[in-house]
């Protein structure tokens, strides 16, 4: 499973198999001034790591729509990008809304400002998986942990 917290600069990238993680990377595409030109550097990057780990479900963070008109072009069409991996190489796409994987993953979010939220989400990962690890990984991470708490939810039932 790859679990995505996907940015217009840098975007987190948690690896997991069988619901053990097992790596974290960030596709980092901040020297790209020129959204447009972002966007192309960041879909090849994640087109590359998509056929390198070739996962079988991918989670990614849900847009949110009170961003920025072009912020949130970028991020629904950069879903886009991995939905069409997905249709192409039979993947179980998932989006999963900011506030939904918070409250899997433990984080409590009430009154929280988005700086706040990032640095419990840096501080969650040290508490579970004992490393350090930069915010967009550490979302990215707590994505994944939250796809496999769905998961035992619904095995339950």
């Amino acid at each position: 499973m790859l679990a995505i917290d996907s940015s217009t600069i840098k975007t987190g990238i948690a690896i997991f198999n069988n619901g053990d993680y097992q790596e974290s990377l960030l596709l980092d595409c901040s020297n790209f001034k020129n959204m447009e030109d972002r966007f192309k550097e960041m879909s090849l990057k994640l087109i590359h790591i998509l056929d390198t780990y070739k996962p079988y479900i991918i989670y990614i963070e849900e847009t949110v729509v009170n961003r920025n008109v072009a912020v949130q072009r970028f991020l629904t069409r950069l879903q886009g990008v991995i939905y069409g991996y997905c249709v192409l190489n039979d993947c179980e796409f998932n989006a999963i809304r900011p506030t939904s994987w918070r409250k899997l993953a433990g984080i409590n979010q009430k009154g929280k400002k988005r700086n706040e939220l990032k640095k419990l989400a840096i501080d969650a990962v040290y508490q579970r998986l004992g490393f350090n690890v930069g915010d967009d990984e550490a979302e990215a991470i707590l994505i994944g942990i939250a796809a496999l708490e769905l998961y035992k939810l619904r095995t339950l039932v």
